[in-house]
């Protein structure tokens, strides 16, 4: 296995994880509407911990993607690109909106922030879905 199909299995790798993580966390804020108590207790705790490793998750992604970047260089880089890029950057702003959401909510206790918080990560996996697909069709054979 080459460098290059390396980094690439890994960049894939990354990019399913946080897509399944965010998919995962959007579920848990439906779920978490209205549940108070225990109940939504567990489903925060459920969520901060998938917050942590989505904070890695997105790390790894970019470290990858610009690994990827770099051994391919600038040369070459169609607007299909360019396009997967502005939403790897709004998937980032989400997921940082996300993060200050919750971070307010955990400070205050006031669940009334929860569609907001939803409303990010819906923002994340869209943009990751769209990042997907316009990374196919950016490096389509």
């Amino acid at each position: 296995m080459s460098l290059h199909q390396i980094l690439l299995a890994l960049h894939l790798l990354f990019m399913a994880t946080g897509l399944g993580l965010s998919f995962s966390n959007l579920i848990n804020t439906r779920l978490s509407l209205g549940k108070s108590g225990d109940m939504a207790k567990g489903l925060g705790l459920q969520r901060r911990m998938v917050a942590r490793f989505g904070d890695g998750v997105i790390a790894l992604i970019w470290v990858s993607g610009l690994a990827l970047l770099w051994q391919h260089g600038m040369a070459g880089l169609n607007g299909w690109f360019h396009a997967k890029m502005a939403f790897v950057i709004l998937l980032t702003i989400s997921h940082a909106m996300a993060r200050l959401t919750a971070g307010q909510m955990m400070r205050s206790g006031n669940m009334a922030l929860l569609p907001r918080l939803s409303f990010y990560i819906a923002g994340v996996w869209v943009s990751a879905v769209a990042a997907v697909i316009l990374a196919v069709m950016a490096f389509a054979a």
